[in-house]
């Protein structure tokens, strides 16, 4: 009764209410709720995008300073095990001349920082006093020795480290690899510095759009965005200094007086035992400032949201008038015998619905007498068709068993009177007659195909006797019976052969026919010793190949073929045609060879034919 009473309460209010109601209740609140949601959500998303972004560009300078460094490695091993560098260090001169031309017989620390734009300078550290400065070579001082690089290179026992040093020349801070070198048995050695190019280096991060930094053993900064901060020891409170592979994450620290989010991520580069840190450093204003923009595109939306509906509804009541004068003026209209009224009500309510059934109704009256006019047209169409049938009943009475049965007739009374091969060739007709007679537009096998080529063969060579020879090579693993081409794609090809090219040449002629494998795909050569082209007339063949329906000259079967191919297999594949005057010519087909393998098309057209 409950129930009852509130539909009977619900159908009396209305429809106005009814709409202001549903649009509070199933609008109004669940567009603000989702509003609410959806903006957390989003706000978390950009936060998350953007430390994901962070994330991944940490990575990625890593890996390509990775790369750098391990190039400098391997030359360095490079220096290190050569012993003519070892000999020139070893060596004591008795003069500059002598130093200068066992100095130009060993280039190697030249062209290695003229083919390596990662190499700045190569500098040797040496204790032989007959050894001349030289930018390469330099001579250990005390003062030298008493620097932390070369204790440490000294203390590494001809293990590479990465060092941050101070260039007097440009009063600025590199990188370069240390490396002690041992010269002989006897306890010498030098102190290699190879330098990094810093232009070279700034490159891998020239593209970043937050600040990157970069330090050797949790010391000095060597790569960063501002030359200024080269040298400087760089203090975030919550970073640990680690070695090896590690990676941290740090939100809301203080640097450079403003609140930014670091990603670091430190690792221990092959062949060394220097620890390199990459860090990343996002302003958190930039994650607040897209958080903003986050909140207000939500509030936007949810505004948009709200409104429309009341626009809506209100457009709505104002033109429910009209929907019911419009309905009561449409079935005025069926009832005076009008058929044709406008369907101009949309919707589902019950007007709407109604409306639906009238159309509905005369629609079907409508039908019924399209119907019956159809029925007259389908009958005429039947009498067309069965007048055509009996036309070609007609037609087909000449059964081709009967031309089958004729020649064979003829093949026996020659092969009976011992004309031999006047009946051999009658049988190579017949059996290229049934051939065509029984071809499809389906693949075929590839031996079907070459034996209709070469019943072809034969008869051309009964007709020019001994003038004419043939041979057909299908290279070893070519299984003839498996493989399947399109029919009629080679006897064209074969027919062009013998009609322009070798039966108006003078002496005795030639047809080879090739098939063989190419990167995966199968080529068949067709190849002649007529005649062959001018330049002129191969590029108008050329041409004519390349359209879609040539109707004239030696291309006739030529596009044919090409057009079948590409159309097909796909435009990676067809024919090609190379032709000389005097030598012949020669015809390419190419096939994808795994679409040549099934019965059926497949999207396997993206394999590479030959470059036409």
């Amino acid at each position: 009764m409950f129930v009852k009473g509130l539909k009977e309460g619900w159908n009396n209010i209305r429809i106005r209410k009814k709409m202001i109601g549903i649009y509070a209740i199933s609008v109004l609140l669940p567009v603000f709720f989702v509003s609410l949601y959806l903006t957390y959500s989003m706000s978390n998303a950009v936060y998350s995008r953007m430390v994901n972004e962070a994330k991944t560009d940490t990575v990625r300078v890593r890996d390509r300073v990775n790369e750098l460094l391990y190039l400098m490695t391997n030359i360095s091993d490079k220096i290190y095990f050569d012993k003519q560098l070892k000999n020139i260090i070893s060596t004591k001169y008795s003069s500059f001349l002598e130093f200068n031309n066992a100095c130009k017989s060993y280039p190697a620390l030249k062209e290695y920082i003229q083919y390596y734009s990662q190499i700045e300078a190569i500098t040797l550290y040496v204790d032989n006093s007959t050894m001349w400065d030289n930018g390469f070579f330099v001579k250990t001082t005390d003062t030298v020795r008493k620097e932390d690089w070369y204790k440490a290179a000294v203390r590494s026992g001809g293990n590479m480290i990465w060092q941050c040093f101070y260039n007097n020349d440009n009063n600025s801070y590199y990188l370069a690899l240390v490396r002690r070198i041992r010269i002989d048995d006897n306890g010498n050695y030098a102190v290699m510095v190879m330098r990094v190019s810093y232009s070279y280096l700034t490159s891998v991060i020239q593209n970043e759009k937050t600040t990157m930094l970069m330090t050797v053993d949790n010391d000095r900064i060597v790569l960063a965005d501002d030359r200024k901060k080269l040298g400087t020891k760089i203090d975030l409170k919550g970073l640990t200094a680690v070695s090896g592979d590690s990676e941290q994450f740090l939100k809301d620290v203080s640097y450079e007086n403003r609140k930014v989010f670091i990603v670091h991520d430190s690792f221990l580069p092959q062949k060394t035992r220097s620890t390199i840190q990459i860090i990343n450093i996002t302003p958190t204003s930039d994650i607040t400032r897209q958080v903003i923009d986050t909140y207000t595109t939500g509030i936007l939306i949810a505004l948009i949201s709200l409104v429309a509906p009341v626009m809506l509804m209100v457009l709505f009541t104002g033109n429910f008038s009209k929907r019911i004068l419009f309905i009561r003026t449409q079935i005025h209209r069926a009832a005076s015998g009008d058929l044709d009224i406008s369907p101009g009500i949309s919707g589902s309510d019950e007007i709407a619905e109604l409306y639906k059934d009238l159309i509905k109704m005369i629609g079907d009256m409508k039908k019924l007498l399209q119907e019956n006019y159809e029925h007259k047209l389908q009958q005429q169409k039947l009498l067309t068709k069965q007048n055509e049938a009996q036309f070609k009943m007609l037609a087909s009475q000449i059964n081709p068993h009967f031309l089958f049965n004729t020649l064979e007739s003829i093949r026996m009374k020659a092969f009976v009177c011992g004309q031999r091969e006047i009946a051999t060739v009658i049988k190579l007709l017949g059996k290229s007659m049934r051939s065509l007679l029984e071809l499809d537009d389906n693949p075929q096998p590839l031996k079907s195909e070459l034996d209709f080529v070469r019943n072809y063969l034969e008869i051309q060579k009964f007709r020019f006797a001994e003038r004419v020879d043939y041979t057909i090579d299908v290279q070893d693993g070519i299984d003839e019976k498996i493989l399947k081409v399109l029919p009629l794609l080679i006897q064209p090809i074969v027919e062009n052969a013998f009609v322009h090219g070798l039966e108006q040449k003078e002496g005795h002629g030639r047809i080879d026919i090739i098939v063989n494998r190419y990167n995966e795909n199968i080529m068949v050569i067709v190849k002649d010793d007529g005649l062959g082209m001018e330049a002129e007339k191969l590029e108008e063949v050329h041409c004519k190949i390349k359209e879609s329906g040539g109707k004239t000259g030696k291309s006739i079967g030529l596009s044919n073929v090409n057009q079948r191919i590409k159309l097909y297999y796909g435009e990676s594949y067809g024919i090609r045609v190379d032709s000389s005057p005097g030598t012949g010519t020669t015809v390419w087909i190419s096939f994808p060879e795994q679409c040549l393998k099934i019965y059926g098309r497949n999207d396997n057209q993206n394999a590479q034919g030959f470059n036409h």
